[in-house]
Order: C-alpha cells, then sequence, then structure tokens
C-alpha cells in the first residue's frame, strides 16, 4: 500500500500557530514497528510544536515514541517517531491535516499548496510629498510534491523541488493630485533555486541557505520613461534562533547585469552590484528589517529600513502594523537616477 506524502490523519488537531503541517513520508509498502513523520514550518518565524500523542495513518493507530522537539524554526522542520498499536478493522473517517481549509491532495493538484510567501506585503500612505506604495508578492514551486528543505528517497535531494518562479510587484500613486495617478509600477517576475540547510530547535544554531536566479525589472511603459534590464544574481543567507520566538536572519547578495539596459545604462551607478539584508523578528512581536544596495565604488546607493508590529496577540488578526523609511537613490524605477526620503506608515501583510 502506498500512502500519499500528505496523507496523515490526526485524533489530536495542532495548536494555532498554525503555520505547522503534518507530513507523512511516502512508503513502498504497509507500515510495521516504528516509522517518522515530519513537522513543517510553513511560516517566516519560530513555531511552537505540541506534536500529538497519536496519529491515524493507512496502517492504523500510532502512538508517539521518544521526546519531540519543542519548537521549529522559520523554514525548518522537525522529525517525530511513531510507533503502530493497532490495526483498524475498517477505515476509519480521516481528517486531513493542512495549513489551509483544502486537504493537501487538493492543494497539490489545484496548485495551491505550491504557492508561498516571500517578499514582504504591505500598503503604505506617507506626506510631504503625499504619496503611496503598494508592495505584493508571492512565489511558486514549479517541480516536486515536497519543499526543498526535506530527503527523499535513500537521503538524496529532490533538487528540483527548489526551483521557484517568484514575483514581486511594486506601485506608487501620488496622492497629491485629484485623480491620484499612479506615478510608477516595478515588475519583477524571476526564477531562482533556492536551498535550505534542516531548520534546529536549539538557541544559536545556524540554519544556512543560499539562492540563486535571473531577474527582469520592468516598469512597463514605452519610449522615454521606459525602464528595463535583468540581473543574474546570488544570494547566501545565515539565520539563527535567539530564543522567546526571536530569529536573526543575515543575508549578503551579489549581482551583474545581463542582456541589454538601453536607455537605462547608468543604472549601475546607483542600484551597485552588492545589497545586504538583515532581518530581526519575533513572533507575534516586533520586527525589524533593513535592505541596503549600492555601488560601493561610486559612493551612490539606498537603504530601506522596515519596522513591524504583530496585531495578532492583541486582535488575532494575521496583520501588522508597518512603518518604512526609504533614503537614497533607485526607489522608483522612473527616477532612479534622483535621491529621495520618504517615511510612510500602513498595513503589513507579511514581513
Amino acid at each position: 500500500m502506498r500512502v500519499a506524502a500528505a496523507a496523515a490523519l490526526l485524533l489530536v488537531s495542532l495548536p494555532a500557530a498554525a503555520e505547522v503541517r503534518l507530513v507523512v513520508p511516502e512508503a513502498n509498502a504497509p507500515r510495521s514497528g516504528t516509522f517518522e513523520v515530519i513537522f513543517l514550518n510553513d511560516g517566516a518565524a519560530a513555531a511552537k510544536l505540541d506534536a500529538p500523542k497519536m496519529i491515524v495513518v493507512a496502517e492504523g493507530e500510532a502512538a508517539i515514541e521518544g521526546p519531540a522537539p519543542t519548537e521549529i524554526a522559520p523554514g525548518g522542520f522537525a522529525r517525530v517517531i511513531y510507533r503502530l498499536t493497532s490495526v483498524p478493522a475498517a477505515p476509519a473517517p480521516q481528517v486531513a491535516v493542512a495549513a489551509s481549509t483544502a486537504t493537501p491532495q487538493e492543494a497539490e493538484s489545484t496548485g495551491l499548496g505550491r504557492f508561498e510567501t516571500y517578499e514582504p506585503m504591505y500598503a503604505l500612505v506617507g506626506a510631504n510629498p503625499s504619496d503611496a506604495k503598494l508592495q505584493l508578492s508571492f512565489r511558486y514551486r514549479l517541480f516536486g510534491h515536497q519543499p526543498r528543505e526535506f530527503t527523499t528517497g535513500a537521503g538524496s535531494r529532490e533538487w528540483r523541488a527548489g526551483i521557484y518562479f517568484g514575483y514581486i510587484q511594486r506601485m506608487f500613486w501620488d496622492l497629491s493630485e485629484e485623480s491620484i495617478p499612479m506615478y510608477d509600477i516595478t515588475f519583477s517576475p524571476e526564477l531562482f533555486l533556492r536551498a535550505v540547510s534542516p531548520g534546529s530547535t536549539s538557541v544559536g544554531a545556524p540554519m544556512l541557505g543560499i539562492q540563486a536566479g535571473l531577474r527582469h525589472h520592468s516598469n512597463g511603459k514605452d519610449g522615454a520613461g521606459s525602464r528595463s534590464y535583468n540581473t543574474l544574481y546570488v544570494e547566501p543567507s545565515v539565520g539563527f534562533g535567539l530564543g522567546n520566538g526571536w530569529t536573526l536572519t543575515t543575508a549578503p547578495r551579489f549581482w551583474a547585469y545581463v542582456g541589454s539596459k538601453e536607455g537605462n545604462e547608468r543604472i549601475a551607478r546607483y542600484r551597485g552590484y552588492t545589497g545586504l539584508t538583515i532581518d530581526l523578528k519575533q513572533q507575534d512581536g516586533f520586527g525589524l528589517r533593513t535592505f541596503l544596495q549600492g555601488n560601493l565604488s561610486g559612493g551612490r546607493g539606498s537603504a530601506e529600513v522596515d519596522m513591524s508590529y504583530s496585531l495578532r496577540r492583541w486582535t488575532g488578526l494575521n496583520l501588522y502594523l508597518h512603518s518604512q523609511l526609504y533614503t537614497g537613490y533607485g526607489e522608483a524605477l522612473i527616477d532612479y537616477d534622483e535621491r529621495n526620503t520618504r517615511l510612510r506608515f500602513g498595513i503589513g501583510i507579511v514581513r
């Protein structure tokens, strides 16, 4: 009997930390004795794990064996051992555990299970000048039924499960005009390969990662207002659990310009070839994210500092109070060679 990868069935529900999914790896034959299940943290923050004492799989009931981790690092997973204790006389009603209302099989067949959050998403408003900024983003796993963090087969890695299509859209409105015109839009589709080491529940233990890809930047305009270029980049990262729900991640990025930069030959002078992201946050608490980029030899660049605070603790809403300070060159493509400083406030959806 072959059990689908996400067909694990719980007798006890997981707590409302809610970004933890239970996955039973595929088996080539009916299970007997002990077997391993995996709890995956899909979220961007550490999640508490209260592994159920009993679960139901196709072969029968199984009880937890031995101690289990109590916390899973962001993007990581924990392995828990279960032992079969009984075989049902007839198939029992089964309830699949998933991060959404759809079962894992339904989510996978429709593609919903392959969509993931990517860059921060927010809606912000600023003054002097009066404007608004909106950012949307997602990534979509192109291959495989399991994220890249998992091993498959006899310890081998299914590398294709780390290939993603990513998308970022950044929009600017001029609120000072009566018609509130769209000032500029940056469309940034990309194709990338991502891999991270398994998450650790130990405070101070590093989680290493790397991402490399090809990203296109365009404002969708024609003529003198057209802005378009491509970058080939690599971004290693290292993250640490600091305890009490706090995590710290640093990720330097290095890129090269490829293809035509016709009409935008000076873009490298202002956006440079290097960047650095530093992300400090607490689950259901405060967050501070800084992104620096620029041309080290030319002395031009920019800094974007985001501060956020989760509303979940006080209201139950999966939203954040969000503020952002941007200073330097290149916030919008249309005027990448002009220096400006903007302070905005609003609501965040993903941080």
